[in-house]
């Protein structure tokens, strides 16, 4: 079994047709550090099979690696077809939509008030930076736009995704 199995296993559950992550979050998936290579040469990304033994964990997921952001360290797996996935995940679908105000503002309370004192706490200090330069047109600008990726790590099931904001104001 590849050191690379569990990225296999957590893309065979995935219900999307897109899984936008960040280098960050495959490290915590896998449960190790990804190797220098992979955070300095955009090769190591390619889905050439026979390049490494994370390519063919997530091509025999049936997924392929696209928009690859080495400074920004996230890249996004594609579903190919090529692998059916988890026979206990629905059918795919689109990425999720963000959730409304009120579900993000609850979300977001629930945090704030939970067990979780560091996840708190580093919740409190991204919207405080965030708020110190407010350019707010919604509560979504206040509680997302504004805040690092990583203010909302554990706050939602599924991270952010590029571009998921495409609403007039």
């Amino acid at each position: 079994m590849s050191k690379y199995a569990p990225l296999t296993a957590y893309l065979r559950k995935q219900p999307y047709r897109e899984v936008r992550l960040g280098f960050r979050d495959l490290e915590k998936i896998l449960g190790f550090s990804l190797p220098s290579s992979a955070c300095q040469h955009r090769a190591w990304w390619s889905n050439n099979g026979s390049n490494n033994v994370m390519t063919k964990a997530w091509l025999s997921a049936g997924y392929r690696t696209r928009d690859v952001d080495m400074d920004g360290e996230r890249l996004t797996f594609e579903r190919t077809g090529a692998a059916a996935p988890d026979p206990e995940t629905p059918p795919t679908t689109s990425s999720p939509r963000p959730p409304d105000d009120l579900a993000l503002v609850q979300r977001v309370l629930e945090v704030l008030r939970g067990d979780d004192e560091q996840q708190a706490q580093k919740l409190r200090r991204a919207i405080m930076a965030a708020l110190a330069t407010p350019k707010t047109e919604s509560a979504l600008d206040i509680f997302a736009s504004d805040l690092p990726e990583d203010a909302f790590e554990g706050v939602f099931p599924n991270r952010r995704e590029k571009g998921w904001r495409e609403i007039d104001l």
